[in-house]
């Protein structure tokens, strides 16, 4: 049996958000587009930007996650940059304690932070026992009092 294979360290970045190079974004990633392509909105600007293999091979990106982008120069392409580091919470945390983390991100996230509960409550609503049909795979089995306990009644 093959020995079986290592993690691989998320490489570390070097930048914070007001270190980040000319080229460089601090981006949220919006949903993937296939071909390891995210949708993500770069100076209010909606883009797409590849996620090379080096990167796809270290870190998971999901809806939602962060990522520092280096665009490409400005040529008609569909892609406006790719993906160098995915931010992790670790990094989130530290930033924040520093004081580097940008306060339009800090703006989204509690908004959507308070759009869920909303939507938890109207699901717990819609969810209840009393609106679901019922269940025509099982038997149905009523439930009635034995004669042992009708007898030590009397």
């Amino acid at each position: 049996m093959p020995p079986r294979p290592r993690p691989k360290a998320v490489p570390s970045t070097d930048y914070t958000p007001s270190t980040l190079p000319a080229d460089h974004h601090l981006v949220r990633l919006g949903g993937p587009q296939g071909s390891n392509q995210f949708a993500t909105e770069i100076e209010g600007e909606p883009e797409l930007v590849d996620m090379p293999a080096r990167v796809r091979r270290t870190a998971f990106a999901a809806r939602g996650s962060f990522a520092i982008v280096q665009l490409y120069p400005k040529v008609d392409d569909r892609v406006a940059g790719e993906i160098v580091h995915i931010v992790t919470g670790a990094e989130v945390k530290a930033w924040r304690k520093v004081g580097e983390w940008p306060k339009k991100f800090d703006e989204a996230m509690a908004a959507e932070q308070a759009r869920p509960s909303a939507q938890r409550e109207a699901n717990e609503e819609e969810d209840s026992d009393a609106s679901l049909p019922e269940n025509t795979n099982r038997r149905v089995v009523h439930a009635e009092p034995s004669s042992d306990e009708e007898s030590d009644g009397e």
